[in-house]
C-alpha cells in the first residue's frame, strides 16, 4: 500500500557572517585569482599597505611654476653642508626653484632637459654635477654654476655619471667606453677604458652606479655598469689605471634596463629597473636570467610590471627613488606624455600598491621632502603632503582577494558588507560586489560630502556617507550570487585621512549545485 507523501516544511535559511582583515600584504599581480591569499589584494590604488592596516596616501601641492611651459624632465637637489637648493629643468633651461613660487632662470639654450646628476665632494667644496649627453657638463658649488674644463673626451657626449671611490666616472652616448677623473677632482684630464671586449651582446652603456654592499661607502664598494642589452659589468678597486687596484668581478646577463634612471639605492642594495622587473643586484647576480624574475623585488606584482615594461618601456620618465621618510620606494611608470602611475613598495614589509593621479616626469628629494616635475605645465609639485591632490579629491580603491568564506563549492547569496575605517572627516564610500572572478567597472566614484549629520544611502551596489573622528563601520547593502566574492571598496576623499582595517560580509549559503 502506498504511503502518503510527507508534508516537509521549508527549512529556515540562516545567514552567515565573517570578518576579513585588510590586505596588508598589498597588491598581488602574481597569483591566480582563485588561489590568492586573503591578506593580499587584486588592486590597491592610492592606499598604502602598512603593518596593521591600509591607509590613504598623502596628497601633493603645487610648489613651483614657470619651469618652461611643458614637461619638467629633471629635478635635482644640491645638498651642501649648510646650503640646500632645488633646481629644475624644462623648456631647455635650468631654473632655481628652491623658494617655490615663480621659478628663476639660471641658464638657457640647452639641447634637452634630461640631465643625470650626482653630488660629489672635494677639498674645494661640494658639487652638484650634471650631464645630459648633448650639452657641456656643469656643476653647482653652492653659489654659482660652472662648466668644468674636461680634456681627453668630447664633453657633450657625457650622458651618465657616478661618484665612486672618491672619483667621478662618466659614460658616453652610444658607447661602451668609461671615463674617469683623478681622485677628488671635478675637472681635468679624463682617462678612459673600453668595456666592449666584455660585452658579447654589444649595445651601449645605459647607466652606472656605485654598489655599497654593506650600506656605507668603503673599500669594498663595487663599480656597476649596465648596458642597453642587459649586461652588468662589475669592478672592484679604486684605480682603473692599475691592474692591481682594479679587478673585474664578473659580467652578468639580466633583462634590458628601462631608461637612463634605472638604478636606485635601497639601503645596501642597488636595484635595477629592467624589463624583467625591479631586481636587487645581490639577488639576481648569483642566478641566471631565467631565475631572476622569481627573485625580483617586484615579484608580487610581476605580471603588472612586465606588462607595463612591454607597453611603455620607450616612454621617457621611468625612474626609481627611495623615500626613507615614508618607508617606501617608488617606481615611476609613464603611461603616456600626460599620464603616469607609480608602483610603490613598503620597504619594511615588501607590500606593493599603485599610486595614480600624480602625473610625474621625474622625481627628487629636497630637504627630506619628496618632489616631482610635472609632465605638463612647467610645474614642480611637492608630494606626500596634505590630504588632497592640489585641491582635488584623491580617488582610491581596494579590491581584496576573492574569498570563498570557508565553503568552497557552495553558492552564496551575498547581501551586506561592512568596511571598517578610521577617519577624521566625512567619508563617502561605495562597494561594487564582484562574484566568481568578475571585474565590475564602477560607473561613478563617490566624493566627500560636506561635513554634517549622518546620511545613509544606497548606490548601484551600496553607498553610504557619514561623519566622525574615529572608527566608522557602516553596513552597506550589496547583492550577488556566486561561489566567491570580492567587494571593491572605493571613494574619492579630500581634507582628511582614512585607514582601512577590515571588512565584514553577510551571506546565505545555498546548495552545492
Amino acid at each position: 500500500m502506498l504511503q502518503p507523501l510527507q508534508n516537509n516544511a521549508a527549512k529556515t535559511q540562516t545567514a552567515s557572517s565573517t570578518s576579513v582583515p585588510a590586505p596588508v600584504k598589498g597588491w598581488n599581480a602574481k597569483d591566480s585569482l582563485a588561489d590568492m591569499p586573503a591578506d593580499s589584494a587584486i588592486a590597491v590604488e592610492n592606499m598604502f599597505p602598512n603593518l596593521e592596516d591600509v591607509s590613504l596616501r598623502k596628497g601633493f601641492a603645487e610648489f613651483a611654476t614657470g619651469v618652461g611651459s611643458g614637461a619638467v624632465e629633471t629635478v635635482a637637489e644640491y645638498a651642501g653642508p649648510s646650503t640646500r637648493k632645488l633646481f629644475a629643468c624644462g623648456g631647455n633651461a635650468l631654473y632655481d626653484v628652491t623658494s617655490g613660487g615663480a621659478a628663476s632662470s639660471v641658464a638657457t639654450g640647452f639641447t634637452n632637459d634630461r640631465w643625470q646628476h650626482t653630488m660629489f665632494g672635494t677639498a674645494g667644496g661640494n658639487f652638484l654635477y650634471m650631464v645630459n649627453g648633448a650639452d657641456n657638463p656643469r656643476y653647482y658649488d653652492g653659489s654659482s654654476w660652472t662648466e668644468p674644463s674636461l680634456t681627453g673626451v668630447t664633453k657633450t657626449d657625457i650622458i651618465g655619471l657616478m661618484a665612486h671611490q672618491r672619483r667621478l666616472f662618466f659614460i658616453f652616448s652610444d658607447s661602451l667606453e668609461v671615463g674617469y677623473l683623478p681622485v677628488v677632482s671635478v675637472a681635468g684630464a679624463v682617462s678612459t677604458f673600453d668595456l666592449g671586449g666584455l660585452c658579447d651582446k654589444g649595445g651601449y652603456l645605459m647607466a652606472c652606479g656605485s654598489w655599497t654592499r654593506d650600506g656605507g661607502s668603503g673599500s669594498d664598494d663595487i663599480a656597476t655598469f649596465v648596458t642597453s642589452e642587459g649586461q652588468v659589468i662589475l669592478y672592484s678597486g679604486n684605480d682603473p689605471s692599475s691592474a692591481s687596484a682594479w679587478t673585474l668581478v664578473g659580467v652578468f646577463n639580466i633583462g634590458k634596463p628601462i631608461g637612463r634612471r634605472c638604478l636606485t639605492k635601497v639601503g645596501a642594495e642597488l636595484v635595477v629597473t629592467t624589463q624583467d622587473g625591479a631586481i636587487p643586484l645581490s639577488i639576481f647576480l648569483p642566478v641566471d636570467r631565467i631565475q631572476s624574475n622569481v627573485k625580483a623585488l617586484s615579484d608580487n606584482i610581476q605580471n603588472a610590471f612586465l606588462s607595463a615594461a612591454s607597453l611603455y618601456k620607450t616612454n621617457f620618465g621611468w625612474q626609481s627613488i627611495l623615500y626613507v621618510q615614508a618607508s617606501y620606494a617608488l617606481f615611476n611608470v609613464p603611461i603616456s606624455t600626460t599620464k603616469a602611475y607609480q608602483y610603490v613598495v613598503n620597504t619594511q614589509t615588501g607590500a606593493w600598491c599603485k599610486f595614480t593621479g600624480q602625473n610625474a616626469a621625474c622625481w627628487s628629494m629636497f630637504n627630506d621632502g619628496l618632489y616631482f616635475g610635472a609632465q605638463s605645465g612647467g610645474k614642480v609639485y611637492q608630494a606626500n603632503t596634505g590630504t588632497d591632490d592640489d585641491g582635488a579629491d584623491i580617488e582610491w580603491k581596494i579590491k581584496p582577494a576573492f574569498n570563498y568564506f570557508k565553503s568552497k563549492g557552495r553558492k552564496k547569496l551575498f547581501t551586506m558588507c561592512r568596511p571598517h575605517f578610521v577617519t577624521n572627516g566625512a567619508l563617502a564610500v561605495a562597494i561594487d560586489l564582484n562574484v566568481d572572478f568578475s571585474d565590475i567597472n564602477p560607473t561613478s566614484i563617490p566624493t566627500s560630502p560636506p561635513i554634517g549629520g549622518m546620511v545613509w544611502g544606497v548606490s548601484n551596489w551600496g553607498e553610504a556617507n557619514w561623519t566622525g573622528s574615529s572608527t566608522v563601520a557602516p553596513w552597506i547593502t550589496v547583492y550577488g550570487i556566486g561561489d566567491c566574492a570580492s567587494p571593491t571598496i572605493r571613494g574619492a576623499t579630500s581634507g582628511y585621512t582614512i585607514s582601512f582595517s577590515a571588512y565584514d560580509m553577510i551571506w546565505q549559503t545555498g546548495n552545492v549545485l
